[in-house]
């Protein structure tokens, strides 16, 4: 029994309970404590300013001494807190004394045998057998020793000690039983979880959870869902990611749209306005439209669906009319852009992939380079391969950073990436396209210096 899985999970939930409670019971113990102690501290001082403002009013106002000794002892008999109050003159003499001291026992006697030293505020333990918080206040004619009994806290302290140590065995009581009835039911289901799990069929079968040694119902699980876990991760992983990747995504354009449409929805909004929130927020969609498209692709591409049809290509020609759009794109930001020497080239693939994937190189080229930079685009063929180069005289990118711009989502400079509307999907689909051909892709890079993309494809 006591070996048992069942067991050792009661018993972990109640040492789990128990210490959380414990843990709980002393922090509200030291909150209680600490708030009860400053409320005191607070009153006492508010009560010592008082008198002494009062004495003040009475030097400034030439007030009798009997007058000032009527307010403080009706000041005191009101107020809820036990209070003993003594003020002494400068001349050595008590000048008030609450009815509830004597004169052979003043504040002031007890104050000095405080540690032997003076001090503002105090606790002193050995006044009528109970302990007193005692302050000292100096007016410019008087000192004002104050104190009240520290029982308002005691008290409240230790009936809740009483409260929580009744409490306790209850607690822990209920906690070993919820924890036993719990751990009894979860078992119980084991088996129909097996049950379930086996009847899952799949071909890519591989261990996930290292299997447990022990042959109890846990060991059981694990074999289980080991097998389970290994048909369906693929599929799940691949979901998940489609999903987190779309969420984060679509959020800032839909955030956007929101924004806008909000604003127009205001009566004094005029048509030009409204006329400007349709154009963002068509902006807005296309960019969504953009966004949804290519996760799309790279979706079709993890789950090993084809992406590209197979057929000659001439990539001489194909490059060529890409460089003359690019000359187009690259002029707006005057970036100058020049083909090296073309050499003759065909592969087998997808004309229209193809010319996808070097755009986003060359969008990427035209983004990150510097004003009136320039970009240089070659073409040659090596080994059975034709390589494709397109270099750039941009910002560069970190070393530490290159190993993850291929990575959906990603940029290295997340500020500006946002600012000229890109996704972060460009390279993720580019590499994609890439790999679909057969091919890989590299980049070196140097900050501030520019960066170049090389593709290798091979030859038909």
């Amino acid at each position: 029994m006591y070996r048992s899985i069942r067991f050792r999970l009661a018993l972990w939930y109640t040492i789990v309970f128990a210490v959380t409670f414990i843990v709980i019971s002393w922090a509200i113990y030291e909150y209680i404590n600490r708030t009860l102690s400053d409320a005191l501290d607070k009153s006492i001082q508010n009560e010592a300013k008082w008198i002494s403002a009062r004495l003040e009013k009475h030097a400034a106002r030439g007030e009798s001494d009997q007058a000032v000794k009527e307010d403080i002892f009706e000041h005191a008999s009101f107020y809820p807190i036990k209070e003993y109050i003594e003020i002494w003159n400068y001349t050595g003499k008590i000048y008030y004394q609450s009815p509830n001291l004597k004169f052979e026992d003043t504040l002031a006697s007890h104050a000095n045998l405080s540690n032997g030293k003076f001090s503002l505020l105090t606790t002193i333990k050995t006044f009528r057998n109970h302990d007193i918080r005692l302050i000292i206040e100096r007016s410019s004619r008087n000192i004002i020793y104050l104190a009240m009994p520290t029982e308002s806290i005691t008290s409240a302290v230790n009936q809740l000690l009483k409260i929580l140590a009744w409490m306790g065995p209850i607690i822990l009581l209920l906690a070993a039983t919820v924890g036993a009835l719990l751990a009894k039911q979860s078992f119980a289901k084991i088996n129909q979880v097996i049950e379930t799990a086996q009847r899952i069929n799949a071909d890519r079968l591989y261990d996930r959870i290292p299997e447990h040694s022990a042959k109890d119902e846990i060991g059981k699980i694990i074999s289980t869902f080991n097998e389970m876990i290994s048909r369906l991760e693929f599929s799940f992983k691949q979901l998940k990611q489609f999903s987190a990747d779309a969420s984060h995504e679509l959020k800032t354009p839909l955030s956007v749209m929101r924004a806008q449409l909000e604003t127009a929805l205001d009566s004094k909004i005029s048509i030009v306005e409204i006329r400007e929130t349709i154009a963002r927020c068509l902006d807005e969609t296309l960019r969504m439209n953009s966004i949804i498209e290519n996760l799309l692709l790279l979706a079709k591409g993890d789950v090993g669906q084809e992406i590209i049809s197979k057929e000659p290509v001439d990539l001489r020609q194909l490059i060529v009319g890409m460089y003359e759009e690019s000359v187009i794109i690259a002029s707006q930001r005057e970036i100058s852009v020049t083909l090296d020497r073309l050499a003759d080239a065909t592969i087998i693939g997808d004309e229209q992939r193809l010319r996808q994937m070097f755009l986003n190189l060359i969008d990427n080229a035209v983004k990150y380079n510097h004003h009136q930079g320039s970009i240089h685009i070659g073409l040659s063929c090596l080994n059975g391969f034709a390589r494709v180069t397109i270099a750039d005289t941009g910002i560069g990118i970190p070393q530490s950073e290159i190993v993850r711009i291929f990575d959906r989502f990603y940029r290295v400079d997340k500020a500006r990436s946002r600012e000229l509307g890109g996704t972060g999907l460009g390279l993720s689909i580019a590499k994609l396209i890439v790999e679909a051909h057969s091919g890989t892709i590299s980049v070196a890079s140097t900050p501030d210096q520019g960066s170049e993309f090389t593709v290798f494809l091979p030859l038909a």
